[in-house]
């Protein structure tokens, strides 16, 4: 079984040993013991000593003694099948342990020395106990990484000693790599600074360390550790300062702000002062400078500042109405749902290029969509002018509602009228009397209750008089019950009305509305509140009465109506009766006395030709001019029917005494 050189050794012999796991291991066993060589506990190649260096110490790295197994060097004899290894050079005293196979089969060639010299020294590379560095995964050994994203932090051991200005100096002359130091302080015995996002020159300022001579003749010792963003606190002196680099930054007559990459900002820079916008305590005060100084601001740059949320943004919505550019590029604004904050601003020019958003989406189509879905208003997207949008909105100008008002007319003429009804109809509908209101109704007029009371509680008080009426169709299923319910004609109308409680309303919540009229129709809704006249905490409540006035015979009376009552908010009952003289909403003109507007209200009806408008315009030129009717009107028609023309005609003729005086009424 011998191997290579068996003949010349011949009381050596190969030792197969079988582990417990199958597999096996050769090695060279000498009968005689010896003193042998050995290397890194028994990995070398034994014979490379004597061969290629005849004058190998004993020990050396896998040799053997020339003068034999019990030569003067090589010491005493070590139990057989022993290996005795230098630990000067790399060796070990330590117990041999087998280690597995070195080939992946159980053949062993040992025909070829060379060979198996090279299997050994691969094994030995990838599994010696003195292992070399790892050098192959950078993050073992941080102040050695590359990447050029992040914070660095240099540190020069000592520095305080020496002028900050001179380290620069010799640091930027050993140095290739152009950088900004952010916060260059003193920091303990030693000098640091920051730098933002440029590992090339941190590795290149490390690369110098010992380097750099200062004139003591001492040399820098310098470090780099990856650091997370300096915080600082900001004092109110540095606030101040701040603003004043605002208003450097701020053009008056394009009305821009650039605050492009603001933290490394030079000013800043030479202040000391760190201020970046990302944070938010920063850009809270951004925001209120620009609110307090310059709300006119048309365009903001806040582009290359990390910012990556635009709630403090959100803020100057309200204020700055006048912005309609904002520069957002290559700052870390994750999704595009974050733009709803800005959903209130009218800008017409945006930009987002640069942000992780903008990789979200695979084409720009989508993009536009899901930018203007947050900006509907939005022209041009990060240069480029969007395609207008396709849908159903309507234009802005017809979009706006009308202004509200708390009453409406739809025709001036007929406002007085029926202001003049209402306030006489509650002047008699608020006693104790109410048969005098039979004149304001047809013959054949119709008149029905709904009301929503709760079954129990304060409100439900003294509301059984008005629940036996209530003709609410929801409550009210049965047809028959539906029609008695339904009162008609003049005289039982009245007796109804005056078989509810006594009330008093307040007309200072009274809100009234025209929406028809014309010479054969009017409709009136009138909305307030009253409470009832009892002895103790009357509740207010809610009331809507809907008049439909016809003409008959020299007037208008009312040929339906409907009323429907309910319990008032409490908004409502605060500001009731507030007024010990209660006015209604709309003023009536001065000069104009009320009457109640009914079949016996002498209003004029001249023609059938007439319109409800002028018959409306001869009564109140009647009565403030104190002429007949028909002299009213012929006043009117020569002055085509224009008001004010007729008034200033009719005082120019009565201070000139030129009106004869039958035109006015004769006193008996």
């Amino acid at each position: 079984m011998g191997g290579r050189g068996g003949a010349r050794y011949s009381s050596k012999s190969i030792v197969i040993q079988t582990n417990a796991n199958g597999t096996r291991q050769y090695f060279e066993h000498d009968d005689r013991g010896g003193n042998r060589g050995g290397s890194g506990g028994g990995r070398g190649n034994y014979r490379s000593g004597y061969r290629n260096n005849p004058k190998a110490r004993m020990g050396g790295r896998g040799g053997r003694n020339r003068e034999g197994w019990d030569g003067e060097r090589g010491g005493g004899r070590m139990p057989e099948g022993h290996w005795r290894g230098n630990p000067r050079r790399g060796g070990s005293n330590r117990p041999y342990r087998p280690q597995g196979p070195h080939y992946p089969d159980d053949d062993v060639d040992m025909s070829e020395g060379k060979e198996r010299n090279r299997w050994q020294g691969m094994y030995k590379t990838r599994g010696g106990r003195r292992r070399m560095q790892d050098t192959r995964n950078p993050r073992n050994n941080p102040n050695t990484s590359t990447s050029n994203m992040g914070w660095h932090k240099i540190i020069i051991r000592d520095g305080c000693m020496y002028d900050k200005n001179e380290v620069l100096d010799n640091l930027k002359e050993y140095v290739e790599e152009p950088f900004v130091p952010i916060l260059y302080e003193v920091e303990g015995n030693s000098l640091v600074f920051y730098l933002e996002d440029n590992g090339a020159a941190a590795k290149a300022i490390t690369n110098v360390n010992r380097r750099v001579t200062m004139r003591n003749g001492s040399r820098l010792i310098i470090c780099n550790n990856r650091s997370p963003p300096p915080n600082r606190p900001l004092s109110v002196q540095q606030q101040e300062k701040v603003m004043h680099i605002m208003s450097e930054r701020y053009c008056l007559e394009l009305k821009r702000l650039d605050l492009k990459n603001f933290h490394n900002a030079p000013s800043l820079i030479k202040e000391q002062i760190f201020f970046p916008l990302y944070r938010t305590p920063n850009m809270k005060i951004i925001v209120d400078i620009i609110i307090q100084n310059i709300p006119q601001v048309e365009e903001i740059d806040l582009s290359c500042n990390k910012i990556h949320t635009l709630e403090e943004i959100e803020r100057i919505i309200p204020v700055c109405t006048n912005l309609k550019r904002l520069n957002l590029e290559k700052n870390k604004l994750m999704n595009v749902d974050c733009l709803a904050k800005l959903q209130g601003l009218a800008i017409m020019e945006l930009s987002l290029e640069g942000n992780p958003l903008c990789d979200k989406f695979t084409d720009t189509e989508t993009y536009f969509s899901s930018v203007r879905k947050h900006i509907p208003k939005v022209m041009y997207l990060d240069g480029r002018e969007l395609p207008k949008a396709i849908g159903f909105e309507v234009e802005e100008e017809v979009s706006k509602l009308p202004q509200a008002h708390p009453s409406f007319f739809v025709i001036d003429g007929v406002k007085d009228i029926v202001l003049k009804f209402i306030q006489q109809y509650y002047e008699i509908y608020d006693t104790d009397n109410r048969r005098p209101l039979e004149a304001a109704y047809t013959e054949n007029a119709s008149f029905s209750l709904t009301c929503v009371f709760p079954d129990a509680g304060p409100v439900a008080r003294y509301s059984g008089a008005y629940v036996a009426e209530n003709r609410n169709l929801k409550k009210v299923q049965a047809s028959d019950k539906r029609q008695k319910l339904l009162i008609q004609g003049r005289s039982s109308i009245i007796n109804t009305i005056s078989n509810f409680p006594m009330t008093m309303h307040d007309p200072g919540s009274f809100t009234v509305d025209v929406p028809v009229a014309d010479p054969k129709l009017m409709n009136v809704t009138l909305s307030g509140v009253f409470k009832q006249v009892v002895d103790r905490a009357p509740p207010v409540r809610f009331f809507t009465r809907s008049f439909t006035i016809v003409p008959e015979g020299s007037g208008y009376c009312i040929c339906n109506e409907q009323l429907y009552l309910t319990f008032a908010t409490s908004e409502q009952i605060k500001r009731s009766f507030k007024s010990s003289t209660p006015t209604m909403q709309v003023q009536q003109p001065v000069g104009v006395e009320a009457s109640i507007v009914s079949a016996e209200a002498n209003l004029p009806m001249q023609g059938e030709t007439l319109q409800p408008v002028q018959q409306v315009m001869i009564a109140k030129f009647s009565e403030i001019s104190g002429m007949l009717p028909q002299y009213s009107q012929l006043c009117l028609e020569q002055n085509g029917w224009d008001f004010d023309k007729a008034g200033k005609r009719f005082l120019q003729l009565k201070n000139g005494n030129q009106i004869p005086p039958e035109y006015f009424p004769q006193s008996s």
